[in-house]
């Protein structure tokens, strides 16, 4: 990512690299256990996975033992079978960790 694309983002994001289990249905246990996160900020995280998960759905990140209810932001195939790569908006932006 260029320095003028890290200039126009709403908040710093940090590259960091955690297993983050997404449960794509509140509430009913569907879990995808193969996702980690690429980097995080207070408004958002960046995810690869394996599976589908659909822009404009509400799917919940287990950064925690606690889940974050996020938008799906946007999707891309990252090259690999069967992974994607999606961007996330938190619904209730985290506490800033800086």
């Amino acid at each position: 990512m260029s320095q003028n694309d890290q200039d126009r983002r709403r908040a710093k994001r940090v590259t960091i690299t955690l297993h983050a289990p997404l449960s794509t249905s509140s509430g009913s246990g569907v879990l995808n256990e193969n996702s980690s996160t690429i980097d995080i900020s207070e408004l958002g995280v960046r995810l690869r996975l394996h599976g589908q998960i659909e822009p404009g759905s509400i799917v919940e990140v287990f950064l925690t033992k606690r889940p974050e209810q996020c938008r799906v932001v946007w999707t891309s195939p990252s090259g690999v079978t069967n992974e994607v790569t999606a961007g996330l908006e938190f619904i209730r932006p985290l506490p800033d960790p800086y």
